[in-house]
């Protein structure tokens, strides 16, 4: 199946972090991929429910998800896998059985989103 996966760019876009001086001019174009993934709608949905479990099934997702279509939570499980943040296992059982986990990466991303959404809720015109 030929799913639209969102790219991922190989480098910096202003091409900075060469230049960078010292790290008080810290380059924020590192982050540029990372956001494009976890700006998608339902991706930080994702993460956490993901998060809250040590494996979820993908009928388990779609129910807690129950505003996400089939094909889109599919999609964005896709990108997250493809990102490194989840991993996917495959059971030769049947019927199939995929299960869905954070990887290391994954994991360290969620707890440090959990700082960013502390400030967020403390600084609510920034968020909106």
């Amino acid at each position: 199946m030929n799913l639209p996966i969102l790219s991922l760019p190989k480098e910096n876009s202003c091409g900075c972090a060469d230049n960078i001086p010292s790290e008080a001019n810290e380059c924020m174009c590192p982050a540029t991929g990372l956001v494009q993934i976890i700006g998608r709608k339902y991706a930080l949905r994702l993460l956490t429910v993901i998060g809250e479990h040590e494996t979820i099934r993908f009928n388990d997702l779609k129910s807690v998800m129950d505003d996400m279509s089939s094909s889109t939570l599919t999609i964005r499980l896709a990108e997250l896998e493809r990102a490194g943040l989840i991993s996917r296992q495959t059971y030769a059982e049947t019927p199939p059985r995929v299960e869905y986990a954070l990887t290391k990466e994954g994991s360290e991303l969620r707890q440090s989103l959990f700082a960013l959404s502390k400030y967020a809720s403390q600084n609510p015109e920034v968020a909106h």
